[in-house]
């Protein structure tokens, strides 16, 4: 850093327009900024730019990309692409280009119309700069610094206020447009006839405080095989039918079987946002909807197992047919896993919907 922005790191002032008070600093070049503008300012560019590529080339990693990330992910690369072109305006038209340079075809053009779901193509789509830069991003091991953080849909809440605000929209039902279908179920009269335990009510927190702990571990992107075998792995009402007569035992035994489980790596911290999470869950956005939560997490468990239930009928790929990437990288498949005993996931989906089926007509 120069001499006058280590004078400015002392003062507390932006590094980069050395008006206001710094905020925030630059986690490659260290300097202090106050805002986004002068983050993405042209005196910081070089930077900031390099940071936007590494996040599309960690994104090209992942192996399960639905169409709406797809798109995502290719508008984010026209921008880019628009921003290169501006910075390239003032070059000088008679400027010859050197015989020895390669126009490379854009990288959103390149993605088009693949299947991102396939790794060993796009890992030949890309250009060896970006291979280089992708094996250096997993090489210094900070993968997760570049990736944003998923915002769980359970977050809302609205209390119950002593004098309401007619004026006030009340914008809940919109906002829970944007959580898991609740899934339709029979009647519990006609499941059953046998008055319930009071446990099951404990049993749906182990199952709540499994789900969380899973959506924030895999950050929202779940695919649904390993999700399954996962939360079967420390979630034990599911896996071994154990019962429960206390909310915090419930929470506990997932905590536990978290750190012993040779499928997971957590910590302390993210065990305690586990717990807050099973909190949100089972309180609900609203006093009065006090169960959409929990029925919209069991839903969604239901679909991520029947989704595992169909993958694992699909038969594993030739190992003769493996690409670079493939070869390159060979731990990014599902070998580690054990394999999923599919009538246990038939007979935890028919649990989760009589959980389903109990709320709907039981006071919780």
């Amino acid at each position: 850093m120069s001499e006058e922005t280590k004078h400015n790191t002392n003062n507390r002032l932006c590094g980069l327009c050395e008006k206001n008070t710094s905020k925030y600093c630059c986690p490659r070049c260290e300097v202090l900024y106050c805002s986004l503008d002068c983050y993405k300012t042209e005196k910081h560019l070089q930077c900031s730019e390099s940071f936007y590529k590494d996040c599309v080339n960690q994104e090209l990693a992942s192996n399960n990309v639905d169409d709406e990330s797809k798109n995502q992910m290719i508008e984010i690369l026209k921008r880019m692409q628009d921003q290169e072109t501006d910075g390239t305006d003032n070059v000088d038209e008679n400027e010859s280009i050197d015989s020895d340079d390669e126009i490379q075809v854009d990288l959103h053009e390149r993605l088009q119309d693949m299947n991102l779901e396939d790794a060993d193509s796009v890992w030949n789509a890309l250009t060896e700069d970006e291979k280089n830069e992708f094996e250096a991003i997993l090489s210094q091991g900070n993968v997760g610094a570049i990736v944003s953080h998923w915002e769980p849909w359970w977050m809302y809440r609205r209390d119950k206020k002593l004098i309401e605000d007619l004026k006030q929209p009340n914008n809940e039902e919109e906002i829970l447009k944007n959580c898991p279908c609740i899934k339709s179920v029979p009647l519990f009269n006609t499941l059953t006839s046998i008055k319930p335990s009071p446990s099951i009510r404990f049993n749906i927190i182990n199952v709540l405080a499994a789900y969380a702990f899973i959506m924030r571990y895999f950050n929202g992107e779940v695919e649904p095989v390993e999700a399954t075998t996962c939360v079967l792995n420390v979630c034990d009402n599911l896996n071994n039918n154990s019962n429960y007569d206390d909310p915090d035992i419930a929470v506990e035994a997932v905590t536990q079987k978290c750190l012993q489980s040779e499928l997971i790596e957590t910590d302390e911290d993210s065990l305690e946002i586990m717990r807050h999470d099973t909190f949100l869950l089972f309180q609900g956005p609203s006093e009065d909807n006090a169960l959409f939560y929990t029925k919209a997490a069991l839903s969604h468990l239901i679909q991520i197992f029947n989704e595992s239930k169909s993958s694992s009928k699909i038969k594993p790929e030739d190992k003769q047919s493996k690409g670079d990437f493939t070869r390159k990288f060979p731990d990014h498949g599902k070998n580690h896993l054990p394999s999923l005993d599919i009538s246990k996931v038939k007979k935890c989906i028919k649990k989760m919907e009589f959980y389903i089926s109990f709320l709907n007509t039981c006071k919780y």
